[in-house]
């Protein structure tokens, strides 16, 4: 029972999010443990995909953001001190 993710934006994932849960409590209250823990594995996956799918759009929203401002998109640069 694998869900494909790929191809959703964030608010079809909720909405995936929602019916996966919505099937999780009908397996629970009929007693299908394995089909519960199957269900559980896919919410899980979707969990990862909103939290990604939200970092990725995030780090966009900063990279417009510094495009705006004139500045260097690609310039990340990692200090860690200086050398004397």
């Amino acid at each position: 029972m694998f869900t494909n993710l790929s191809g959703l934006n964030v608010e079809q994932l909720i909405e995936k999010q929602i019916e996966l849960r919505q099937k999780l409590a009908q397996a629970h209250s009929m007693g299908m443990s394995s089909v519960a823990g199957q269900i559980q594995n896919m919410l899980e996956q979707v969990s990862i995909e909103i939290r990604t799918q939200s970092e990725l759009q995030k780090l966009e929203a900063d990279r417009q953001k510094n495009i705006d401002e004139g500045k260097d998109p690609d310039d990340d640069v990692l200090d860690i001190g200086s050398i004397e």
